[in-house]
């Protein structure tokens, strides 16, 4: 008898694959959070990503740990990233692969201050050349804090974005015109239409478990519960890492600056996201990268 094989949808005729390696922190595990999702979901284009990421970790704290490397190759806290399961530097990464694209970002408590990117930027992509002349260097602009977030400490979230997008751009410049992974672009564009509304002044002695402010229109985790270890008590906390949301918006920026691929084409669509939302941000996506929207 005859038994019939399961379909299995013939490979693809040409992929077009792109090697980037990401020399960033959190928000560039954000941005890359649905990478494989999206390769899975178009997969003619391949992004294939490798991370020398630290959490909070800045340009001048990369160039350090470089700097550390080079004067002691057998440091290990030269050594703070891992490939292949194995500890290794900035150069060990750098040196293990023909990589298409290097990221560079900074950290997003000083992202909107020009001075924390200098000379740290313009060293750090000298250090890159040395061991990867052929890679292109490419700018990830991460975004500004939501607006009810602790740390904005008297600046408001408009303002952040206005510094932090200036400085990207002003580096990117000086570093020879660099192309710029617009993220922080697109998150202030969605802003703009969601019109995410921060209480004044919240008095967070009000909030009792589970309750939470709102956090409808948000693109980024927000407030949080978190019970105590010692105490049991549970906290109120702050994260201002990208919610899932915010995640697929980098993920389709990162995707469409550096394959060229329309977001508005995608079909992937996390189980926390509506398919309303996941279309505003497949749209807002694409006009920031193909028709350069600015908020």
């Amino acid at each position: 008898m005859h038994r019939q094989s399961a379909h299995v949808p013939p490979a693809p005729a040409t992929t077009t694959e792109l090697k980037v390696l990401v020399v960033g922190n959190s928000f560039s595990r954000n941005a890359n959070f649905y990478r494989e999702d999206l390769n899975r979901d178009n997969p003619r284009y391949k992004l294939t990503v490798a991370e020398a990421e630290i959490g909070g970790c800045s340009l001048e704290k990369h160039l350090n740990l470089a700097s550390i490397n080079e004067q002691n190759p057998d440091a290990a806290e030269g050594k703070p990233y891992i490939y292949n399961g194995q500890s290794v530097s900035l150069r060990d990464m750098l040196i293990a692969q023909d990589w298409d694209v290097v990221t560079i970002q900074q950290v997003s408590s000083l992202s909107d201050d020009i001075a924390s990117y200098r000379p740290y930027a313009q060293e750090l992509c000298n250090y890159i050349i040395k061991y990867r002349p052929k890679s292109e260097i490419v700018v990830h602009e991460t975004w500004a804090d939501r607006a009810d977030n602790p740390r904005l400490s008297g600046k408001t979230q408009l303002t952040m974005y206005r510094n932090l997008v200036a400085s990207y751009r002003t580096i990117a410049n000086e570093l020879g015109d660099l192309r710029i992974i617009p993220v922080g672009s697109a998150f202030q564009n969605i802003r703009n239409i969601w019109k995410f509304q921060a209480v004044p002044n919240l008095d967070l002695e009000k909030f009792k478990y589970p309750d939470l402010p709102s956090q409808q229109k948000s693109l980024c985790i927000g407030w949080s519960w978190d019970q105590g270890q010692e105490s049991g008590e549970q906290n109120l906390l702050y994260d201002h890492h990208a919610n899932n949301a915010g995640c697929l918006l980098g993920a389709l920026v990162w995707r469409e600056t550096l394959l060229g691929v329309d977001s508005r084409n995608s079909k992937f669509c996390p189980p926390e996201v509506s398919q309303e939302t996941a279309e505003i941000i497949r749209r807002i996506a694409h006009e920031t990268v193909a028709n350069g929207l600015r908020p």
